[in-house]
């Protein structure tokens, strides 16, 4: 504080913390508040300042975290300002302080908090919220700072303590009860806890709430811990002293304090006292808080209360604001109105508890936790609801769609059918006249073809012939052709040097001689070696040898060649030549290949002539056979293209024949589904327009629906009745789309007839109070806890789990924990039965919903063990008191519902008993009666349920899908039978109904009774009568009454001796002094 107005701040704030937030009502807040006001103007001189923005409107706010963990100083919170407006001088804007700027500085330390925890938390930091926070946070920075939380569960004592733990960074510590946890357990918890605080100096809060009390030595122990900082006894094993000095001496030795066992122990505690923190949250909700601080001072000596009153209007509008802005499909107005709402609700509920405790004192609690489930639950069923209407009229809608589009194209199949008829006559003479025209032109092509068959056999022939002339002569020709190989390749391999070397021989061998002269020979040229030499000089010889024309040697050339040189196989021979020149070798061979293939040309050449011949006839009869061929193919080319035309033809007659076909089946189809299904597209065509509105009316239908659940469950009725009256008439809620006030029923809305009627086969009472109670166990968030003091719920639940292998069991087991967790492994249903005022907190894991995922598996930790949990698990609890007093603290973890036996229940079920005992068969009958007729109305929703998908479900178009309309004229039928069956039913129900109806009188009279000796127990409680005693007696009653065969006289005795057995029997047990009332 750096000046008057900051120090005087300052006072204020710390004297409301130490004196205002201990106060319990808002009469003893505004004295306060008036009398700081009188003191700041006799002691600050201070007028100025208006009360009502000092202490409401912009509060003084101080802290150590507005900074940040880096700068921990107790500062104010910058206060809320305003300052002209930019844009208009005569507006002003409010700077961004006081509370505005807190809500954004928590709101990032709840992001950061969520990042880190397992499990976050959703917060709303409206104004009260946030002073509680400040009040914690403020205790936990002081040393030795303790808080006592005083208010109704729910209200969010513990959350905000998490939060204050995680801002200030100390270590936040409960208490994990289970099954057997007990006195001894407790002190080994604190025991940990002390030397975690007083032995390793961590700052530790230990949050304790009154809900885990289940020994009341708890409190005593917490009692001295805050008084002293120590429990007596609680370290007396020298192996729990030993750790202490451990953990100490060090700590001692660098402070320099002296090690003794004395001091040792002195440090301990001063160190448990300076860093261990104690925040208990008490509800102030019965006897049991007084007695507790009277018997345990320090509790309140020790502690700094905050008192958590009833949540302020506006804290509730803003905690449903925040909620309701995550629904993006409904207008702002809608949500504004929807807000104010759920306030209104809230606080209506308090006021019919109120009346409902003066009427019957019953007490029924309303907390915060209530109020959000409410929301939460809304925006779940609000969602569910849509989807399943709007999944419902969907398929309305496309089957309707689906049953108009066949009535719209039954006209043009007709009109596509007459179309159809004419052209399918003319297909058909054209495919006739072309088969005729084919038929003559497909005779004469066959004809043409033999004829060029066998003329093309004749060439074949002679082509054979020309190719063996042809064989033979190549076969002669292929004799000389490896010698010019050879004399052509070594021709090739000669170059100029190699015939220089020929040249220059000035007396070369007479095989040289010999050589040169043939060659001069064959190329006409004089023999003389000095020609033959010229010769050899030209640039051209080689290339003269190697294009030298074979084919026109002379025969006389040969002739003189053959004798001459040839002969002479001593000077003339290839071999010889090899060793004496590569010219003269490669010119042998020249002149040995050229008279070798002079030779066989000779013999070749008449082969040849014959063969030039044949080809030349070949070609002929050839050119003859392509006319005729070509003469056939335009004759065959004519007969396809025909054929191909035909088959043009023919196919389109074929598809005419086809569409014809298909549009006649259409039409039949058609037929049978317009005809079959002409009762059901009236009924959809309503059932869809009322869906339409429906769905317009969820979000204020569902709304009271939601408020239903959260808060009528525990009233009887009237009382019921009276919530919804009040709230439908609310101003806000005219504004929210819903259904009419006299048109509206929470059982229409979220009722399923099919369920009720199998839930009443199962022993539920058909009153509209007990199907409620029903519904709402089977909706709400939390697990039902049914108030059933007939055993009428229980013995429902019985019937109707009896096929799931429903578990019964007592709190009092000691096999409590191993049936409970059979159950929620094998996901079967639980019943825990005739329980008192109190649960055991072992099985809070299960009504807290405690379900958590690890490696992919579903678990629940319950006592010692992790259980996989199956969704199927279903739990329930009953009690058989009348008028239980649950405290907020159960009231927040379970759903209370009245499951009390009513006027018009019991009625039903009186008059079931003297059915059955006047006439037998008549009770018999209607029992066979209701099941079958619960089972006919199932088959035919599941038969309506079955056309609509394949209706929904069919692609293109509709009339082609055979097995479609088959199944569904099957459907049909069997829909045909039932109903007449059902109708059937209906009129012998009511047969039987009007007879049973002429019994009535005497339920009613038995039902009259009961109650009025129900209400004895407000003379005295020890007049308490059951069902079951009561249900006795009216038995005994009808089966000894006189007999009559006059049903009037006998409804008469009966009424008159019911009226009497039953008085009589009461009587009997009135204390002496009430006899004289009766």
């Amino acid at each position: 504080a750096t000046d008057k107005a900051r120090f005087i701040r300052l006072w204020i704030h710390e004297s409301m913390r130490c004196f205002h937030d201990r106060l319990i009502c808002d009469e003893d807040r505004q004295w306060f508040a008036d009398a700081m006001m009188v003191y700041l103007r006799k002691h600050f001189k201070i007028s100025n300042w208006d009360q009502q923005e000092l202490f409401v409107q912009n509060p003084i706010v101080w802290g150590d975290f507005f900074k940040g963990a880096s700068d921990r100083s107790y500062a104010e919170l910058t206060r809320a300002t305003t300052k002209p407006n930019d844009d208009d001088k005569d507006k002003t804007d409010v700077v961004d302080a006081g509370f505005a700027l807190l809500n954004k500085i928590l709101t990032g330390y709840l992001d950061d908090y969520n990042m880190d925890s397992s499990a976050p938390m959703n917060l709303v930091f409206f104004d009260d919220a946030m002073k509680h926070l400040l009040r914690i946070s403020r205790i936990l920075r002081q040393p030795r700072g303790n808080a006592m939380l005083v208010g109704v569960g729910g209200s969010g004592r513990q959350s905000l303590t998490r939060l204050a733990c995680f801002i200030m960074e100390y270590e936040c510590v409960q208490i994990e009860l289970r099954r057997g946890y007990d006195y001894s357990a407790f002190r080994e918890d604190m025991k940990e806890l002390m030397l975690s605080a007083g032995g390793k100096g961590q700052h530790t809060v230990f949050l304790f709430n009154d809900t885990q009390i289940i020994d009341e030595r708890f409190l005593e122990d917490i009692n001295n811990l805050l008084n002293s900082g120590e429990i007596p006894n609680l370290f007396a094993a020298s192996e729990d002293l030993q750790r202490i000095d451990e953990l100490l001496h060090p700590f001692m030795k660098e402070h320099d304090i002296a090690v003794t066992p004395d001091s040792t122990w002195q440090t301990f505690v001063s160190r448990i006292r300076d860093h261990l923190h104690m925040v208990l949250c008490f509800s102030p909700v019965g006897d049991a808080f007084r007695q507790r601080c009277r018997m345990f001072p320090s509790l309140i000596n020790c502690c700094t209360i905050d008192w958590y009153s009833k949540w302020p209007s506006q804290a509730l509008l803003s905690v449903s604001h925040k909620f309701l802005s995550e629904l993006t499909d409904i207008d702002d107005d809608t949500k504004g109105n929807l807000a104010r709402m759920c306030e209104r609700v809230h606080s209506s509920v308090q006021v019919v508890a109120t009346q409902f405790f003066e009427q019957l004192k019953r007490r029924v609690y309303t907390t915060p936790k209530s109020y959000l489930d409410m929301i939460q639950l809304y925006m779940k069923m609000l969602t569910q609801k849509r989807e399943e209407l709007g999944s419902r009229r969907r398929t309305l809608y496309t089957g309707l769609q689906k049953l108009e589009e066949a009535n719209s194209v039954v006209a043009t199949l007709q009109l596509e059918l007459k179309k159809l008829q004419p052209q399918l006559a003319v297909k058909q003479t054209e495919a006739t006249q072309l088969l005729e025209r084919i038929a003559v032109d497909q005779s004469e092509a066959d004809k043409v073809k033999a004829k060029v068959e066998a003329e093309a056999k004749i060439v074949q022939k002679q082509a054979q012939e020309t190719s063996l002339v042809q064989q033979d002569a190549q076969k002669d020709l292929d004799k000389a052709l490896p010698a010019l190989e050879a004399a052509s390749k070594a021709l090739n391999a000669l170059n100029k040097s190699d015939i220089t070397e020929v040249k220059s021989m000035a007396k070369p061998p007479a095989g040289v001689v010999k050589v040169l002269e043939a060659v001069m020979i064959l190329l006409n040229e004089k023999t003389a070696w000095d020609h033959a030499k010229k010769i050899m000089a030209g640039a051209n010889f080689l290339k003269t040898l190697k294009e030298f024309n074979k084919d026109n040697i002379g025969g006389k050339t040969i002739q003189v060649l053959k004798k001459k040189y040839i002969s002479d196989t001593e000077n003339f021979s290839v071999e010889r030549m090899q060793k004496v020149s590569v010219a003269a070798t490669a010119l042998c061979k020249w002149v040995h290949a050229m008279v070798l293939y002079s030779e066989v040309a000779a013999t070749v050449e008449p082969k040849r002539q014959r063969l030039a011949e044949m080809n030349e006839q070949l070609n002929a009869a050839n050119a003859e056979l392509k006319l005729k061929q070509d003469a056939l193919q335009s004759i065959i080319d004519k007969v396809t293209s025909l054929k191909k035309q035909c088959d043009l033809t023919l196919a389109e007659k074929k598809k005419l024949e086809f569409e014809s076909n298909q549009c006649m089946q259409r039409l039949s189809r058609a037929e049978k589904l317009t005809v079959g299904l002409a009762e059901e597209q009236i009924r959809w065509k309503e059932q869809e327009q009322i869906l339409r509105k429906e769905i317009e009316d969820l979000v204020g239908d569902v709304f009271i629906s939601s408020a239903f659940v959260s808060y009528a469950a525990p009233f009887t009725g009237p009382f019921r009745e009276q919530l919804i009256a009040t709230w439908m008439n609310n101003e806000a809620f005219e504004a929210i789309p819903h259904t009419a006030i006299d048109k509206f029923s929470f059982i229409n809305t979220f009722g399923d007839p099919l369920e009720i009627a199998k839930w009443n086969t199962h022993g539920l009472p058909t009153d509209d109070v007990s199907i409620q109670s029903a519904m709402i166990s089977k909706l709400a968030a939390r697990w039902p806890l049914m108030i059933d003091p007939q055993n009428q719920s229980k013995q429902w639940i019985k019937n109707m789990e009896k096929h799931n292998g429903l578990r019964l069991v007592k709190l009092d087991d000691p096999n409590l924990l191993r049936v409970l967790e059979v159950g929620i492994r094998n996901g079967e249903p639980v019943l825990i039965e005739d329980i008192g005022e109190h649960l055991d907190p072992a099985i809070d894991p299960i009504l807290n919903k405690a379900v958590y995922m690890s490696g992919g598996r579903k678990l629940m930790h319950l006592g010692d063990s992790d259980v996989d949990y199956d969704d199927n698990f279903r739990f329930y609890i009953s009690t058989k008191l009348s008028n239980p007093h649950y405290l907020p603290e159960i009231s927040i973890k379970v759903t209370l519902i009245n499951f009390t036996v009513t006027k018009d229940g019991l009625t039903e079920q009186l008059l079931g008993d003297v059915v059955k005992r006047e006439r037998p068969e008549i009770d018999e009958k209607r029992s066979r009666l209701i099941e079958q007729m619960a089972a006919d109305k199932l088959a035919l929703k599941n038969i309506e349920n079955t056309i609509l998908k394949l209706l929904s479900e069919s692609t293109g178009n509709i009339l082609d899908d055979v097995a479609l309309i088959d199944t569904l004229q099957s459907s049909k039928k069997t829909s045909a039978v039932i109903n007449q069956r059902v109708a059937e039913s209906e009129k012998t129900e009511r047969m039987i109904e009007d007879t049973r109806s002429r019994y009535r009188c005497v339920a009613k009279r038995g039902s009259i009774i009961f109650f009025v000796i129900a209400d004895m127990a407000l003379i005295d409680p020890m007049y308490q009568y059951s069902l079951a005693y009561f249900s006795k007696l009216f038995n005994s009653c009808i089966e000894q009454s006189e007999k009559s065969d006059d049903l009037q006289q006998r409804l008469q005795i009966l009424q008159a001796n019911l009226t009497f057995w039953i008085y009589s029997n009461i009587c009997r047990g009135l204390f002496e002094r009430h006899k004289l009332i009766f």
